[in-house]
């Protein structure tokens, strides 16, 4: 008897035909050109790591979306790639630690990440992102990244976008004063992240006299502290402390820049952003489209991945979604 074998893909990947691959490489080498002319030089890294080296510089949102097994020839846990951020940190502290820096690192990659069963949602990721590794952390070297960021995209023809821009230092700033438990803390950051004033007020009313009146009052502003200029401004007139007025200095400074270029009206401020709380340790900053209901482009500030891998640095990148910016171009 013949057997019919039924011919698919797995679910979340998908064969890409020559009409949209035409569209994907010429994105691909406009965002590329960009990175050339700003001095970054492409790297390329191996689909495969080991866990355990690869755990070292993942994020908490990413642990439980590897996808992983065993090698059959070593017996060791191996992982497909679900980032190539760490991949670039383990390079630099590896192979490339005798490099002078700063360091200018790009690469146009392919990740795969586990994905609940859902329809439409992609496991393989078509990126290309850019790295800065330095000595210390700068506005200019921020900067520097939103401004090539935004550059790529008007190069390519679109022109309707934003780039949120937020600062997780500011946010991890008041969350650790507070003397509430972890639980405690989690709701309230949970309830800034989507800007839920209400529920956050009931947060705060029932946590009582464990949060001073002045850190409810600038929780509260968390929910509201999102858009233009003015909204970095608004937040220097109520903060005290000299940790977050540093960060407020330092999200100021990059805003001035980006004026300077005269790219101000392609970003925003977001003052309550919480995305990569674990992972970045200062600026955050994702970029989104008209028309487009994913981002485009994420990235951020993440001076202590280095150090995991025994290279003490700072660092700056981002990637964009290529796949999301063809449909946003496509829209257009």
């Amino acid at each position: 008897m013949k057997i019919h074998t039924t011919i698919s893909l797995p679910q979340g990947v998908r064969d890409i035909l020559p009409e949209e691959s035409k569209k994907i490489g010429a994105v691909e080498s406009g965002i590329l050109r960009v990175f050339e002319r700003y001095g970054f030089q492409k790297v390329i890294t191996p689909l495969l790591e080991y866990v355990e080296v690869l755990s070292l510089g993942v994020g908490e949102n990413l642990k439980e979306r590897v996808l992983k097994f065993i090698d059959p020839s070593t017996g060791r846990v191996v992982a497909l790639r679900p980032d190539i951020t760490p991949q670039i940190a383990r390079v630099v502290a590896t192979r490339m630690k005798d490099y002078p820096l700063p360091l200018r690192l790009c690469y146009n990659e392919n990740v795969l990440r586990y994905e609940e069963p859902k329809e439409g949602k992609s496991r393989e990721v078509l990126q290309i992102g850019a790295e800065y590794i330095s000595r210390a952390a700068s506005a200019e070297a921020d900067a520097e990244m939103i401004t090539m960021a935004i550059e790529a995209l008007t190069d390519l023809g679109l022109k309707s976008f934003k780039i949120d821009i937020g600062d997780v230092g500011f946010l991890r700033a008041i969350l650790e004063r507070l003397k509430v438990s972890p639980d405690e803390r989690r709701l309230i950051k949970e309830a800034v992240a989507i800007k839920d004033t209400s529920g956050l007020e009931e947060i705060l009313k029932d946590l009582g006299s464990k949060i001073t009146a002045d850190d409810k009052q600038i929780l509260l502003n968390l929910t509201t502290l999102y858009g233009e200029e003015e909204v970095v401004k608004k937040a220097s007139s109520f903060l005290t402390d000299p940790q977050t007025r540093s960060s407020i200095a330092n999200l100021q400074k990059i805003v001035d820049i980006i004026t300077e270029k005269g790219l101000k009206d392609f970003v925003t401020i977001d003052l309550g952003e919480v995305r990569g709380y674990d992972y970045y340790t200062g600026i955050i900053f994702e970029g989104f489209a008209s028309g487009v209901g994913k981002p485009i482009l994420s990235g951020g500030r993440y001076d202590t991945l280095l150090e995991k891998y025994g290279y003490p640095a700072a660092a700056t990148g981002f990637a964009f979604d290529v796949e999301n910016i063809v449909a946003a171009l496509e829209r257009k």
